[in-house]
């Protein structure tokens, strides 16, 4: 700039809305920033579940749902507009301040900068609001809708949708990284929140995919949490820290947390640090954690340090950061001496118990035997008490080319109806030449939905019911078997027994039984926004009728099809089963992407979901019959010693041990009753074996 262009410029004030944006952009970073935000604003609110959906690492479509006390409707005006909160009145409020937002500031700088849209609901209202928001204003959701909150169905809680983050700001998009770290990072932030909030369930997953990135119910400890997040090894080496009140000169101080011995080791450091159940940064206390731990650790060697310390309010100044990302407090070197004292006496307690892995060395005439140290001796563990497999180790097949790897499992098998139905053991008329049509929409490819299909959350209170009442019911030692088995093998698939081990035992596990309960689950964390597999053509369900139903049984075949046809808005919806008017089945569900159910099996599926096996008339009931039908549906069908082939028992083989085993070890809860009807059980153990061969 010349010298005559610059006195030429006057200082004028900025137009409001690039003050906004500029404001936007010191508050809302990325999209972590934003997740953070409306996290805290839902832990504000009461809510003991928490829901993250993901696009694009969020850039696309960012969307929170929770069960909190809602907004009101007169406030909806206000929500977006910036330093317009309920948490504070005055600046002196400032020196109280219990909860995480008080500037009003977080959904007006996302307002900013992406759209918004808002669906709440208060305990005792009616109905649910629906607003949308752009630049901090109500706005109508379409040019001839009035800008005002729109009555809408929806449960109790809030969902924030934030779509196209950044839109308006080009240089701020371009400047993040790619979506997947983007993602990582908003994970890492869910994990971090759920190990801490010990009273809310949180869940976190991309749009599309079937199985959450992230799964951490409000039962599980907070060490149950960890070895979810970090694995079975960090929980092993962590001890407890404890500063109880008056421990310290500082008044109403203490802390509590969760620090690894000198044993600990991984590829990184992992420093969680809470105040006041704000999840923030010290640098100074990172700096003074380094150094304790540096005494006993070797350059370059990790740790894991999770910390929640609670002090007055008046002591903590949160308004420091934009992003209140880091915070000052009082009395901080007194602070910073007691978790170093305590961290250096749990550290010096465990050095002394530690062990060390030595090489031996080749013996020569001239070496001396020195006597051992009393502190030098550890136990012995015997080889036949070695754990000799690792869930997380790398197989030789992972070793093959990507192409080799990236099969989907689809059932393209080609036997007949008769066949197939006859391995289920169910009482059906034969059929001597399946029908053409029949054959013909069996056969055909299936087709998904795309990922951009609109993620419905779940507002039926029968649906939560039945969640947990799968978590109620779950064997701990089972789901723990499960979660970090190692894959052994296929022992009998025509009994579906296949054998897996979990440290130094050999399990049996019924592997049918185990999926029926993995799909069941599936629907119930899927239900309302499954996938959807294309019958190509159509099959008439009067042919599938004839399949399923006896001569003695036209009539339940007859009302079956009536109700299917006039509970086919309700199918479509709610399962993305698709029946037209006509009477023909257009699709059915797709719980996963890597893995086709026997569409063979069709008939018997539409027989278990008859009149006389649900009960439609009752919501929770009728629910609950559709999904167990599907679960039974997706199983693996039990291959017969006459029929079976060398190719149908590598198939099952790859789908075992590719697909089956570990879904059964990421998501699977195990329920007490498989656990008593001897689903896992144990067939013998290293110890055992090695009695065995000593007596050989």
């Amino acid at each position: 700039m010349n010298k005559d262009e610059y006195k030429t410029r006057r200082i004028r004030p900025l137009d409001p809305t690039v003050v906004n944006k500029i404001a936007a952009g010191e508050v809302i970073e990325r999209p972590e920033n934003a997740v953070k935000e409306l996290l805290e604003n839902a832990l504000d609110a009461g809510s003991t579940s928490i829901e993250v959906l993901l696009k694009d690492g969020g850039l696309k479509l960012l969307q929170i749902s929770d069960n909190g006390s809602g907004i009101h409707y007169d406030d909806l005006p206000y929500l977006c507009q910036r330093f317009s909160t309920s948490k504070l009145e005055k600046f002196e409020d400032l020196q109280q301040m219990r909860t995480f937002g008080f500037r009003g500031e977080a959904l007006a700088s996302i307002s900013h900068v992406a759209k918004v849209t808002i669906t709440t609901k208060r305990e005792g209202d009616v109905h649910a609001w629906r607003a949308f928001y752009v630049d901090g204003k109500l706005a109508p959701l379409s040019p001839s809708n009035s800008p005002a909150p729109q009555p809408c169905a929806g449960k109790q809680g809030t969902v924030i949708t934030v779509e196209d983050l950044f839109y308006n700001v080009p240089g701020r998009k371009a400047a993040l990284k790619h979506g997947s770290e983007e993602y990582r990072r908003v994970l890492n932030l869910v994990q971090k929140y759920a190990i801490h909030s010990r009273m809310v369930s949180f869940t976190c997953k991309k749009v599309g995919e079937t199985v959450a990135s992230v799964s951490l119910s409000s039962r599980l400890s907070t060490k149950d949490k960890i070895r979810h997040v970090y694995g079975t090894l960090a929980v092993k080496h962590l001890k407890v820290l404890n500063i109880a009140e008056g421990a310290t000169n500082v008044e109403s101080f203490h802390a509590d947390g969760l620090i690894s011995s000198a044993d600990y080791e991984d590829k990184k450091s992992v420093f969680i640090l809470f105040i006041n159940n704000r999840l923030v940064e010290s640098i100074e206390l990172k700096t003074a954690i380094d150094e304790t731990y540096s005494k006993f650790l070797h350059k370059g060697a990790s740790y894991f340090v999770y910390l929640s310390l609670v002090m007055k309010p008046e002591q903590l100044d949160v308004n420091v950061h934009p992003s209140k990302r880091i915070v000052h407090f009082l009395y901080d070197h007194e602070i910073f001496s007691a978790i170093s004292e305590k961290l250096v006496d749990l550290l010096q307690t465990t050095d002394e118990q530690r062990s060390y892995a030595m090489q031996t060395t080749i013996p020569s005439i001239t070496m001396v035997k020195t006597p051992e140290l009393p502190s030098q001796k550890t136990k012995k563990i015997y080889e036949n008490n070695l754990v000799r497999t690792d869930p997380r180790e790398r197989s030789i097949k992972a070793m093959f080319s990507s192409s080799q790897n990236a099969a989907t499992f689809k059932s393209n098998k080609k036997s007949s109806l008769s066949e197939d139905l006859a391995n289920e053991e169910t009482q059906v008329e034969p059929l001597a030449n399946p029908t053409p049509s029949l054959e013909a929409g069996l056969d055909e490819e299936e087709n998904e939905v795309s990922e951009d299909k609109t993620i419905v959350p779940c507002e039926l209170e029968s649906i939560r019911q039945l969640q947990n009442e799968v978590l109620n019911s779950m064997h701990l030692l089972a789901t723990n078997i499960l979660s970090e088995h190692k894959y052994v093998g296929l022992v009998c698939p025509y009994k579906r027994i296949a054998a897996v081990q979990h440290n130094i035992g050999l399990y049996l596990v019924d592997y049918a039984k185990l999926a029926y309960h993995l799909f069941y689950q599936i629907c119930l964390t899927e239900f309302a926004n499954y996938g959807k597999i294309c019958m190509n053509p159509p099959i008439p369900l009067n042919k599938l009728f004839f399949v399923s139903f006896t001569k003695d049984e036209l009539e339940l075949s007859e009302k079956t099809r009536k109700l299917l046809v006039a509970r086919r808005d309700m199918l479509h919806e709610y399962f993305s089963i698709e029946i037209s008017t006509e009477g023909f089945l257009n699709a059915m569900p797709c719980l996963s992407k890597s893995y086709r159910p026997y569409l063979t099996r069709l008939p018997l599926f539409l027989k278990d979901i008859a009149p006389d096996k649900v009960d439609w008339l009752d919501e929770r009931s009728c629910l609950d019959g559709i999904m167990k039908a599907l679960a039974k549906f997706y199983v693996p069908v039990r291959l017969s010693p006459e029929n079976t082939s060398y190719e149908d028992i590598t198939y099952m083989e790859r789908l075992l041990e590719e697909f089956l085993f570990p879904e059964f070890r990421r998501r699977l809860i195990c329920p007490k009753e498989l656990f008593e009807q001897m689903t896992i059980f144990q067939v013998t153990s290293l110890p055992r074996l090695y009695t065995v061969f000593e007596r050989c």
